[in-house]
């Protein structure tokens, strides 16, 4: 099999296959009970449905670009849906506990999704078992990824180049700082760069893969600078990463 036959390749954020998506949904949960305790799960979720109903009828126009987003409307509404979740659960617990600590809150959850959902989008166990060499398969996969979401529209790619052991390209638009501000939120735009910081290390090593990313719109830069490299011709600059 060719890594361009996986379910997968060429997707957007919004095909994540069910088995994902249910253990993203059981991860939130499980963080929400251990956060709130059994008691206070059932005011909690009545707080984030009027909270997410409040965001709708404040935000008609980010909430309309929320269901813009993926490839049918279905997946528009689920991802709109989503959004608007994460939205409100940090504003709930901001109002309580500060934006520093919801923001670590939320963060935690997507750094313990990222470690399922990661493997899961790149089909990594599949994608091993195609013809080729796993690193050269990583990069084209990678590449019909992001070209997908710049179709879509979710984020704006610019120079994407191929080199030997090396892919490289920019974001220089991100749909998620769009939104943050949108939604007067600045705080979720990040949550995607901590996102892959968690979710990329799962992977690499199986791809023989590095990942360096010194720069991120949502952490305060003009652009997002992605380089993958073949393992051991990286520069010594992973610490950097955002």
């Amino acid at each position: 099999m060719r890594v361009e036959e996986l379910t997968q390749y060429g997707k957007t954020l919004s095909s994540l296959p069910k088995e994902a998506l249910k253990k993203q949904e059981s991860i939130v949960l499980r963080e929400i009970r251990n956060k709130f305790g059994l008691i206070g799960v059932l005011p909690f979720f009545i707080r984030l449905f009027l909270e997410q109903r409040r965001l709708r009828r404040r935000y008609p126009e980010a909430y309309q670009t929320t269901l813009n987003l993926g490839e049918t409307a279905a997946k528009g509404r689920s991802a709109a849906k989503e959004i608007t979740m994460v939205i409100s659960m940090f504003n709930i617990i901001a109002r309580k506990e500060g934006r520093e600590n919801a923001y670590e809150f939320v963060k935690d959850i997507f750094q313990k999704v990222a470690v399922y959902s990661m493997p899961a989008l790149y089909q990594i166990d599949d994608l091993l078992k195609c013809e080729g060499d796993p690193f050269d398969n990583f990069v084209r996969f990678t590449v019909a990824w992001f070209n997908a979401m710049n179709e879509e529209g979710t984020w704006k790619v610019e120079d994407m180049t191929e080199e030997k052991d090396k892919l490289s390209f920019t974001v220089t638009e991100c749909t998620n700082c769009t939104l943050g501000e949108a939604y007067d939120c600045p705080e979720i735009a990040k949550l995607g760069c901590d996102h892959d910081l968690a979710g990329y290390p799962v992977i690499l090593d199986r791809v023989n893969a590095e990942f360096r990313r010194p720069h991120t719109i949502a952490k305060g830069d003009e652009y997002c600078d992605f380089s993958f490299y073949r393992r051991g011709t990286a520069p010594d600059t992973e610490h950097l990463n955002k």
